[in-house]
């Protein structure tokens, strides 16, 4: 267990809360235990590390940090597409765009496609 998983609102409660039998969310009781778990989720202290260690690790099955598996899968792709997740993305991004740097960069700086495009433009 890591440290922020012993300070989790959920490491006392029951694990299949959050691994529902059925991914379709759609369905009464699917839905019913989704509401249950974002309750625990939301008064949780360590919701963004929790949402972390799902999204880069790769979950694809039960509910993390109040998110269904396929919230998670969204999140993955739009961080591949460089677009930062708000809940997780503290490393510095492009001020023009608002890009996620692949490599680190220092805050402030504009990524290659800013760049290209401002001195394409003085050219």
């Amino acid at each position: 267990m890591t440290a922020w998983q012993a300070r989790a609102a959920c490491r006392d409660a029951d694990p299949e809360l959050f691994f529902p039998a059925s991914d379709d969310f759609t369905a009464i009781e699917t839905a019913a235990q989704l509401v249950a778990a974002a309750k625990v989720c939301h008064r949780c202290p360590v919701r963004r590390e929790c949402l972390t260690y799902a999204v880069d690790t790769g979950q694809r099955h039960g509910i993390w940090a109040g998110h269904t598996p396929g919230q998670l899968r969204i999140i993955r792709r739009d961080r591949r597409a460089g677009v930062p997740h708000p809940d997780i993305d503290a490393a510095p991004m492009c001020p023009g765009c608002s890009l996620l740097f692949p490599m680190p960069a220092v805050d402030g700086q504009l990524c290659s496609g800013c760049l290209e495009r401002l001195h394409g433009k003085g050219a």
